[in-house]
This record gives C-alpha cells, sequence and structure tokens, in this order.
C-alpha cells in the first residue's frame, strides 16, 4: 500500500512542478551496485538469472532520480519475467551513457510502446487488479527522464523480452566533489 502511495505521490508531485532536480557529476557504480545488491535475491527468489556488469563512468545526473527511475524499470523486468534473466548493463554512445535494463519477459507489442507510459496503463492487468499495481511505474519513469533530459528507448519482441535503455550525458570524474558522497550529497 505504501508503494502504491508513493507513486500517487510521485505523479501529483511531479504534475505540480514541484520536483527539481539536482544535477551532478557521479561515480554510476556505487548507485548500480546498490541495486545489484537489492534486486540480485529478488531475482534469485523468483528462480531468475540475474545479470550485472559494473561500470567505472560518470554521469552527470540527479541520482535520486535517476535511482527511482532505474527502480522502476527493473522492478518491471522483475514483475514480467516468469522465465530466463534479468540484465542491467551500461555502454557509451555518441558522448553519453546508455544503461540498459534488460530482460527475457513477456515483451511488449510494437502498437503498446506509447502505451505502456500513459498512467494506470497496463497491458497485463485489464480486470485492473491492485496487488498487480497501479500502472504508474512508466509514467514515472518518462517523467523523470524528462526531467532530467535524459532519453528512454525500447527495444522489445512479445514472448521474448524487452529492453529499456537510459540515455544520459556522461560527466567528468574530475568535477566530483572530494569529501562528497554523491549519491546523498552528504559530506562522508
Amino acid at each position: 500500500m505504501r508503494k502504491l502511495f508513493n507513486a500517487l505521490l510521485d505523479i501529483s508531485r511531479l504534475d505540480a512542478g514541484i520536483v527539481e532536480a539536482r544535477i551532478k557529476d557521479i561515480r554510476l557504480s556505487a548507485l548500480l551496485d546498490r541495486l545489484n545488491v537489492d534486486y540480485a535475491r529478488q531475482a534469485q527468489e523468483q528462480n531468475l538469472e540475474w545479470r550485472y556488469r559494473a561500470t567505472p563512468a560518470v554521469v552527470r545526473t540527479d541520482p535520486v532520480l535517476l535511482e527511482t527511475l532505474l527502480r522502476n524499470l527493473i522492478g518491471n523486468a522483475l514483475r514480467y519475467t516468469p522465465q530466463g534473466y534479468v540484465a542491467i548493463a551500461c555502454r557509451e554512445v555518441d558522448g553519453g551513457l546508455r544503461i540498459e535494463v534488460e530482460d527475457s519477459g513477456v515483451g511488449i507489442p510494437a502498437d503498446k510502446h506509447t502505451e505502456i507510459f500513459r498512467e494506470y496503463h497496463q497491458l497485463s492487468n485489464p480486470e485492473r487488479d491492485g496487488a498487480k499495481g497501479l500502472g504508474l511505474g512508466l509514467a514515472i519513469v518518462e517523467r523523470f527522464a524528462h526531467l532530467l533530459n535524459h532519453r528512454i528507448e525500447l527495444r522489445s519482441t512479445p514472448g521474448a523480452g524487452s529492453c529499456f535503455s537510459v540515455i544520459l550525458p556522461l560527466g567528468s570524474a574530475a568535477d566530483i566533489a572530494p569529501g562528497f558522497d554523491n549519491l546523498s550529497g552528504e559530506e562522508t
């Protein structure tokens, strides 16, 4: 119930324009390592293969908003993958970094790629079962990506899985403030 309430709160705050991005250069590894720890066990409990490849990349983003965005993508990948794998990987592309959340799950038909980002829309929940969520995760992903000026891309084949990508700018290690944990903004 708390997750559903928080998702509704996130959407309201985004729509009201009161969420501000705090963009800075961060080492992506700390954020991704934390996600790896949090989700590897869940994947194992679901008998899914968990694939994670660390990266030394420094990116320019709001770490809190990016983490929420990625948690929504990973949560969906785990929810809609009955067997196989869920993977997180990064690669440099055109002066930026692509973070991929890929799965071997149910996939999404091409004609539904735009629809899934609408509020309260779920392809596999026509009966509106609240236990399956409210259909806000991808709406939040799209709004956070817009706020951060990051691009979201989707490749998917029904029955063969999906790959959601977040493309964000590379940062500079020299611009990471010494003595600060750039994931929380607090001095270390």
